[in-house]
């Protein structure tokens, strides 16, 4: 007789992404507290009386337990855990950025509990606030600290001297800022507010997402992500859409706004 595979203890997840498994199931990739990113299989998920239907909600926290040996887990219970509200509008959509993030960069099985407690602050966090740009950030420089890829934030890296907030810089993603040499070019006001995690104004916080997501796809091999690919697409649209006469002051703040916020 086999043996059963045992049960794993109750922990906490959210599912970063869930796709159709034969007729009734579904392969969810979950985000864990003590196991990092999985795969596991929820059997029978789709149908409507199921107990896993009403808890596999993305940016939601579960608690979960599942079972098996093999780089696919059985997810045997999923638990809703209250608390966190539901992301809405732009807050949503840098959700959706967040997770696309994790799937991309973290590999399974390896697991980063002080990662996973700053994504749970971090969508509480935009559920509660407009400041998008800066929380994206923040965010995304303790996900590259977490894969071993920190950022330098304070120092020219080839004199050892403090950025200046006026100069310029070449920014190295394998050893950092200095005024020669290879990589993109970023202000030294946009490192020194990223390191502070507060932005002067819309185009500092412009800056220093560009300069982010140059560094993150540098570390994909430069394979674009979707999510940010769709917001890219919205941005040149509201940009074309800027040339003709504002008649709606309105629109063009909330325009504004969604491009500021972008991931």
């Amino acid at each position: 007789m086999a043996v059963q595979a045992k049960k794993s203890a109750p922990q906490r997840a959210f599912v970063l992404h869930s796709y159709a498994y034969k007729e009734s199931s579904l392969i969810v990739d979950l985000f864990t507290v003590e196991n990092g990113r999985m795969a596991v299989i929820a059997k029978g998920a789709k149908r409507p009386a199921s107990n896993l239907r009403g808890a596999l909600l993305s940016l939601q926290p579960i608690e979960a337990i599942f079972s098996g040996r093999g780089e696919v887990k059985t997810l045997t219970q999923a638990q809703w855990l209250p608390g966190q509200p539901w992301l809405t509008g732009q807050a949503l959509m840098c959700g959706m950025y967040l997770n696309e993030l994790l799937i991309k960069l973290l590999p399974r099985e390896d697991p980063h509990p002080q990662l996973f407690e700053s994504y749970a602050a971090t969508l509480l966090t935009l559920a509660a606030s407009d400041e998008h740009s800066a929380i994206l950030r923040e965010f995304e420089i303790s996900l590259l600290i977490e894969m071993g890829y920190a950022l330098e934030l304070k120092n020219d890296v080839s004199t050892g001297e403090p950025l200046l907030p006026d100069a310029l810089y070449r920014y190295d993603p394998l050893a950092g800022p200095s005024p020669q040499g290879r990589g993109s070019l970023v202000s030294g006001n946009a490192l020194l507010s990223l390191g502070r995690g507060r932005f002067d104004n819309n185009a500092v916080a412009a800056e220093a997402r560009d300069f982010v997501r140059t560094i993150i796809n540098f570390h994909l091999d430069r394979r674009l992500m979707r999510s940010s690919s769709v917001m890219h697409d919205l941005h040149q649209l509201s940009e074309r859409l800027d040339v003709k006469p504002v008649r709606k002051p309105a629109a063009a703040r909330a325009s504004k706004a969604t491009q500021d916020a972008a991931p």
